[in-house]
């Protein structure tokens, strides 16, 4: 029933305190409209005890009332300047709005009042981890330990940071060490980990079987069937994702990650209207859904949806934190270029890489340094080449990111004596885990018997191995290297029009310029080199001419020909890069000189591709 409360003029601290008891335990009990109007009427009275005004913020977080929240922490932290919980949780607030560099402020006021409470040290570690800066987080994290060296969620979250940065012996030894109860919520966590660790080293089966004997404990946790989506999507088994996101779902209707996970593999695994449906779901719960705007843009023209085309338009874009206006500023990019609206595509494409650059500078030189230490390495004795007693045919694809090789990849993986590992990191692993070279085949190749043991055929799609042909050359015997190129300016264009997370010279277009100019320069070298074993593929060829220049590649590669290379698009296989809804159409011809569309944010590179009439848009 309804609770009604008068609250009179004058109240002594005890009475107060006692109808924030009242209120937290209407609360509790999930009356909320009951709760909010006993704090409403305090508050109204210019009542601003630390315990109200807590306790009050504490109730609005909770309901996601988050500018109420943080406009009464921030009258604590006025009023009460010495109590340190309020700055933590402005701080905590600001972290999920993505305003770091706020909260970070908000935590070192408060490690200035008190420099040693191992809680600021365990919430700066929280922040610096969420913005990829392990190196602070974990030397927050053990300032934390040094002060109060039992807390044990201090210790998860040290495990919890030696795990992203895959240092997983170090974070095995912690978590070994921690004896929890198996009811506890701390052993919860302690036990995904352990899965986290074992998905790190590609122990996808003892991964799996940890998070089912969880499930078993802890069914009403959400997080659960969302980590078993994420470990089905990354090891490729995709039907098992899709099955458990959908049974989380039915649980969780309203846990809006697992959708977003079920919605990305229905589009790798083809089922694209399924996959836009999803995504309109997601937003008809969270208009502001960026990451389903950014995933429906490039599958999908808002046709029939012009509710959400208008939000999207209409969403001002500087008023959002920095990941937001990457995913706002792509959206609208995509949904632009889909009008035929250029200028304004190119307008919130350079607004969304810009934010991305300030994020996360370009590693260019960093690619730049790999080539040249490959290209200039010396082999000590020339007759060891080929000496390898591997017989299985590697079919490295190489060249720049949105070059035409997905389309290729499902060309060849047509083939039914042909896996397709995708864009695996098996060579450049192997590079750094093995110190003798001529062990460089049996390592990669432990790592693609891992997968797959039946065929003697692999496709390997990691575009950056041009980085590394001179390896390939002389230690992967009947190993061939494809080496996939398109018009330059279409192909910088494209990079630059997608959001690439971990290439970071993505956003930056006289980087992509200048990587593209570098890598044909290798390859050129490397043909010269290394001619027999190096095909050179052309996507614009691929499309114009589909039969005559498929039957080249297969006649090179001495496969038997099959009139079905020329139906790609009905290949059946999941697909898991950037290019997985265009991969699904017909092979065509219609992005080939997009590049014209975009003279004017392109107009910069004019002297790194003079033969391009770059200046007349």
């Amino acid at each position: 029933s309804c609770i009604s409360i008068e609250i009179k003029m004058e109240l002594n601290l005890s009475e107060i305190a006692k109808y924030i008891q009242i209120a937290k335990k209407n609360h509790k009990e999930g009356k909320l409209n009951e709760a909010n109007q006993i704090y409403k009427n305090l508050i109204n009275k210019k009542i601003f005890t630390y315990d109200l005004l807590i306790s009050y913020g504490l109730f609005n977080k909770e309901i996601n009332n988050l500018k109420i929240a943080k406009n009464l922490f921030t009258l604590s932290i006025k009023k009460y300047p010495l109590f340190i919980r309020p700055y933590l949780l402005l701080a905590e607030i600001l972290s999920i709005e993505n305003s770091f560099k706020e909260a970070l402020k908000i935590l070192f006021l408060a490690k200035k009042i008190e420099q040693k409470n191992s809680d600021v040290d365990y919430n700066l570690s929280i922040i610096y981890r969420k913005n990829k800066l392990y190196k602070e987080a974990l030397s927050y994290i053990n300032s934390a330990l040094i002060i109060s060296p039992k807390i044990e969620i201090y210790k998860i979250l040290k495990a919890d940071i030696l795990i992203d940065n895959f240092q997983n012996q170090e974070a095995k030894q912690i978590l070994g060490n921690l004896i929890l109860d198996k009811n506890s919520n701390l052993y919860f966590k302690k036990e995904l980990l352990f899965s986290r660790i074992f998905i790190n080293q590609r122990d996808y089966v003892e991964a799996e079987n940890t998070l089912l004997k969880l499930k078993n404990l802890f069914n009403n946790q959400p997080i659960l069937f969302l980590n078993l989506s994420n470990l089905y999507f990354n090891n490729k088994a995709i039907n098992k994702g899709i099955e458990v996101s959908k049974e989380g779902i039915k649980k969780f209707p309203n846990f809006i990650p697992l959708k977003f996970n079920l919605a990305v593999m229905y589009r790798n695994s083809g089922l694209l209207d399924s996959a836009i449906n999803m995504h309109l779901e997601i937003l008809d719960k969270d208009k502001y859904n960026f990451n389903s705007y950014y995933e429906l843009s490039t599958l999908y023209d808002f046709s029939s949806h012009s509710d959400q085309l208008n939000n999207l338009l209409n969403i001002e874009i500087e008023k959002w934190t920095p990941i937001q206006k990457i995913y706002i500023g792509f959206s609208k990019a995509n949904v632009y270029h889909s009008k035929g609206e250029f200028e304004n595509s190119a307008y919130f494409l350079k607004i969304a890489n810009d934010e991305k650059l300030k994020l996360q500078p370009s590693d260019l030189t960093k690619k730049l340094n790999t080539g040249e230490i490959y290209r200039n390495l010396k082999f000590e004795n020339q007759e060891d080449l080929n000496k390898n007693s591997d017989n299985n045919c590697y079919l490295f694809i190489v060249g720049m990111p949105r070059c035409g090789s997905t389309l290729l990849e499902n060309i060849l993986s047509l083939n039914s004596g042909v896996t397709d590992l995708g864009e695996v990191f098996f060579l450049e692993e192997s590079l750094k885990e093995t110190e003798d070279l001529k062990k460089i085949n049996d390592t990669y190749s432990k790592k693609v018997f891992d997968i797959n043991s039946f065929n003697k055929i692999y496709t390997d799609k990691n575009l950056f191995n041009f980085l590394y042909c001179p390896i390939i050359y002389r230690f992967f015997p009947n190993s061939r290297i494809i080496h996939c190129t398109r018009n330059p300016l279409d192909n910088v264009l494209s990079i630059y029009r997608t959001n690439f997370i971990n290439q970071s010279f993505s956003s930056s277009l006289k980087d992509i310029a200048k990587l593209y100019t570098y890598h044909m320069e290798l390859m050129d070298e490397y043909k010269t080199q290394f001619g027999s074993i190096i095909y050179s593929y052309n996507h614009d060829q691929v499309v114009q001419n589909p039969e005559d220049s498929i039957r080249k590649l297969i006649d090179w590669l001495n496969w038997e020909w099959d009139e079905k290379y020329l139906s790609p698009q009905k290949n059946k296989r999941n697909v898991f890069t950037a290019s997985s809804a265009q991969v699904r159409r017909e092979i065509n011809n219609h992005s080939i000189n997009y590049w014209k569309k975009y003279k004017q944010l392109l107009k910069p590179l004019r002297s790194i591709f003079p033969t391009y009439d770059l200046l007349n848009g």
